[in-house]
């Protein structure tokens, strides 16, 4: 019985590094599961920037923009959710006008759920003055494993 009861605690605290890696993206009645492998192989942005949770560091990810394109999202909005179920909703014409990233690596590496990853929205803050506040504070979602298109044109 105890034997049992440590495979299950084991198994349970295994599973979330196993999907760790992925995100589900939403939009219309179409789910996608997306992981940072698909995400290797559209075309890599980089932001080099501060944010409200780390020093300055380099993240390397995707534009919301090549996402969307990607998978044929049109959207004006997308709702962003946190493994902890925190959640914002966006507006696309920002994400496209400051080339917002889906980020996955931060300084070369794949970013872990302790590190705030698998992946987190990246504003290029120290770039854009206007972009450090307290708003894009809010924006700034880590940790996600949902993004849904709201809004959708």
């Amino acid at each position: 019985m105890i034997i049992r009861a440590c495979i299950l605690c084991l198994t349970m605290t295994s599973a979330p590094v196993v999907l760790a890696d992925t995100l589900q993206l939403v939009f219309g009645k179409t789910t996608k599961t997306i992981t940072t492998e698909d995400l290797s192989h559209l075309a890599l942005s980089t932001i080099k920037t501060s944010t409200n949770f780390t020093p300055e560091a380099t993240f390397e990810g995707v534009t919301f923009t090549t996402l969307l394109k990607s998978y044929g999202v049109q959207a004006s909005q997308l709702r962003i959710f946190a493994l902890d179920d925190y959640s914002y909703t966006l507006p696309v014409a920002e994400l496209d006008k400051y080339g917002v990233i889906l980020a996955y690596k931060k300084n070369g590496k794949q970013i872990p759920v302790s590190d705030l990853g698998p992946f987190a929205v990246i504003y290029p803050r120290d770039q854009h003055p206007e972009l450090n506040n307290l708003e894009v504070n809010a924006r700034t979602v880590w940790q996600i494993n949902r993004i849904e298109a709201v809004d959708e044109r």
